[in-house]
């Protein structure tokens, strides 16, 4: 056994440490964002486990949270990884050499978007009511909203990701998977707002979903949405998603100078 063979292939796997995205991902964001997750959820779970009625809200919080969540996320799924099959299949050039205008593809991955996401739901939903007895239909007519809003967060986060993919090459692809990820702790998916430290909360406070998730949880504990959270929650969706795109065209248009073949 020599040590110089050992050294030479840690420094081999230690060196793209520095240049791979993908790697520090695992190594540190997920384990932050897990930690930061899971350890305010643990501590609402451990104050409300001395009542069982807030136990048993807590419950239905979280899988009415999880709904949503995936709403989210197959949104912006669609969008990114719509892109992203095209570059794994080397058919971006070839899908952008024909009159499709880029305005065509961005309506049919909305609309792919949304078939999707509410294939997803019509398999969840009964799912969570077998399993655990919630009956999500109890949110009554707040449901397609609170689906439009986490649907147009999705959108953007989606907009957001491919952009950067387009600008920086495929070797930006994590993004697809750690920039939806920062939404997990900040938006209080599964615990209330004031649950977060104090110097996270106004973080939270400027993502749309916080707003979603807190008016779900009113409405579970017998309470009344607040007009003004859902007003927010739109406004910064439409704010968000109007740069998303204005990015997103602006990458395309950067790409298509170097030449879309380099992501074959």
């Amino acid at each position: 056994m020599k040590l110089h063979r050992i050294k030479a292939l840690c420094y081999r796997h230690l060196y793209p440490l520095r240049r791979d995205f993908d790697l520090l991902s695992d190594m540190i964001y997920w384990p932050l964002i897990d930690t930061l997750l899971w350890g305010v959820t643990g501590q609402w779970l451990s104050s409300a486990s001395e009542d069982p009625g807030s136990a048993q809200l807590l419950i239905v919080s979280i899988l009415l949270g999880l709904i949503f969540w995936n709403v989210i996320w197959r949104s912006q799924a669609e969008v990114s990884r719509n892109l992203m099959d095209e570059i794994w299949n080397n058919n971006l050039i070839n899908l952008f050499s024909t009159p499709l205008r880029v305005d065509e593809w961005v309506t049919s991955v909305l609309l792919l978007s949304v078939i999707k996401t509410a294939i997803t739901m019509i398999l969840l939903v009964p799912a969570i009511f077998f399993l655990y007895t919630v009956n999500v239909f109890e949110l009554g007519w707040w449901i397609p909203v609170f689906f439009l809003s986490t649907t147009m967060t999705g959108w953007w986060l989606g907009f957001i990701s491919a952009g950067i993919v387009l600008r920086y090459g495929p070797k930006a692809q994590t993004v697809i998977w750690t920039l939806p990820g920062i939404l997990l702790p900040f938006s209080a998916i599964y615990f209330p707002l004031s649950q977060l430290p104090a110097v996270i909360q106004p973080i939270s406070r400027m993502i749309p979903t916080t707003y979603i998730f807190e008016s779900m949880r009113a409405l579970i504990q017998g309470g009344e949405v607040d007009p003004l959270y859902l007003t927010v929650s739109f406004a910064l969706n439409i704010a968000f998603l109007s740069f998303a795109f204005w990015f997103f065209v602006k990458s395309f248009r950067y790409s298509t100078k170097l030449g879309l073949g380099r992501f074959n």
